[in-house]
């Protein structure tokens, strides 16, 4: 790949997060002080649900389909093989999904009650069906996602500050956004398919079978990130009232917004060279971790008592005095970016480089295991604040686990040295020597 595609590619994926939470700063100003935290709640809750099955749908393929294409992306006719085995594989996950949908319809109160809103949210997943997003990546050409994306948020903008007036107009929300999803996904089919030159065929029902098995293992990773994180939500709607579930996700949003606009760049930024690190010796892949970590904690910290202090700012501009409530629950999720951060670096930077995968994968199950009948307890208990303290005793449950297992091992990743004021500077220091070279680099190429 040249130089200028990945200069593009960088930029296109920074143009899909400013998208992303950019024109919703638009849409939910207005739409929430028209349709209330109750409506809201519905909203979010059935979004929730939905989430489960576009999970199923998409099954892990933005990765693992993307992986086999990226290998070879001028062989035409392991395009074509790849492409037909996962839409028809998705076929079968869709025929499931609405299997199910219609029993959960059918039977769950809370789903009956609000019909036109789930089915609504539910042709999502004909959108996901329809996504080759993981086909642009796979043939390095994002700038067709960011030019997708844009449309679709464009579109999406404009029609609900031109639909939504009062409110009973919510039920509109979610037909409006999968249809304009839909509508997106489909044209993105279609060219995909003529763009590069695409054969698509009926697998068998044993090749779908085959590759489900195949590419189970990312998908329970998936399954089980977020048994601990969506489960929450849908925990919440059904123990609680709808408006509960609207202060809980008016409150996460800001938690959210920070993960995706900081903690991304900092990824990008920070932890790809302490692969190289380990590649060269166990204990330089060490040192760096221990030298990164003061850095990320002391940022994380910083933008921890940014959300403490700016909540009620946040959430006043955003969702209006009737979510005044949500207010507490942004104040007590505040440092869920630094323990995200820590434990992206103890979990995925540390222990995947060193072989211990299997470990890690445990403490993500166990956090599952505890996450949801936690969950369950303190929402009876504390309404729409147990999904929060959950959330903070899950994140704290994985850094001490994670901890305890590195350290098992004889790993020490806190050095008392590198936390002094000297080798803090040092560490900026070659941090923005590395991001000008890069930037240079770019430049020059």
């Amino acid at each position: 790949m040249s130089k200028s595609v990945l200069v593009k590619n960088i930029f296109s994926v920074g143009i899909i997060q400013v998208v992303n939470y950019l024109f919703p700063l638009i849409t939910i100003p207005i739409v929430t002080r028209i349709i209330g935290p109750d409506k809201f709640g519905v909203l979010n809750f059935t979004t929730a649900f939905v989430a489960y099955f576009v999970l199923l749908i998409g099954y892990g393929f933005d990765l693992t389909a993307t992986r086999r294409i990226a290998a070879d992306p001028d062989n035409v006719d392991k395009r074509s093989k790849v492409f037909s085995e996962v839409f028809s594989t998705q076929c079968l996950l869709m025929l499931v999904s609405i299997v199910f949908f219609v029993i959960v319809m059918l039977f769950v109160p809370q789903f009956r009650e609000e019909r036109l809103v789930a089915a609504f949210t539910f042709i999502t997943c004909f959108a996901t069906l329809m996504t080759q997003n993981w086909l642009f990546q796979a043939m390095q050409d994002l700038p067709k996602i960011a030019i997708l994306n844009m449309i679709s948020k464009v579109l999406f903008t404009t029609v609900i500050v031109l639909t939504i007036r009062e409110k009973s107009d919510y039920i509109w929300i979610p037909l409006i956004i999968s249809s304009i999803d839909l509508t997106i996904a489909t044209a993105s089919f279609i060219w995909a398919i003529y763009k590069y030159k695409l054969k698509l065929y009926v697998s068998k029902l044993r090749f779908c079978l085959e590759l489900l098995w195949e590419e189970k293992i990312y998908f329970f990773s998936l399954c089980v990130i977020s048994l601990y994180s969506n489960t929450n939500i849908i925990v919440l709607g059904m123990v609680q009232k709808p408006e509960e579930v609207g202060y809980y996700t008016a409150g996460l949003k800001l938690i959210l917004i920070v993960k995706a606009l900081v903690f991304l760049p900092l990824a990008q930024a920070v932890f790809p060279y302490m692969g190289k690190a380990f590649g060269e010796s166990f204990q330089k892949g060490i040192t760096i971790a221990q030298k990164l970590i003061p850095v990320i904690l002391s940022l994380t910290l910083f933008i921890g008592f940014g959300i403490l202090i700016s909540s009620p700012l946040f959430i006043g501009f955003l969702y209006g005095e009737a979510f005044t409530p949500a207010i507490e629950v942004c104040r007590v999720l505040s440092f869920i970016p630094m323990l995200v951060a820590l434990n992206t670096v103890l979990g995925i930077h540390l222990m995947m480089n060193l072989k211990m995968d299997k470990q890690f994968f445990r403490i993500i199950c166990l956090s599952a295991v505890v996450g949801i009948p936690l969950n369950y307890y303190l929402v009876r208990s504390y309404g729409y604040m147990g999904p929060a303290y959950t959330l903070v005793f899950i994140e704290v449950l994985n850094f001490v686990s994670l901890y305890a297992i590195l350290k098992s091992r004889g790993i020490e990743i806190f050095n008392g040295s590198y936390f002094k004021p000297s080798y803090f500077y040092k560490m900026l220091q070659m941090l923005q020597r590395r991001a000008m070279a890069k930037y240079n680099a770019y430049l020059i190429g």
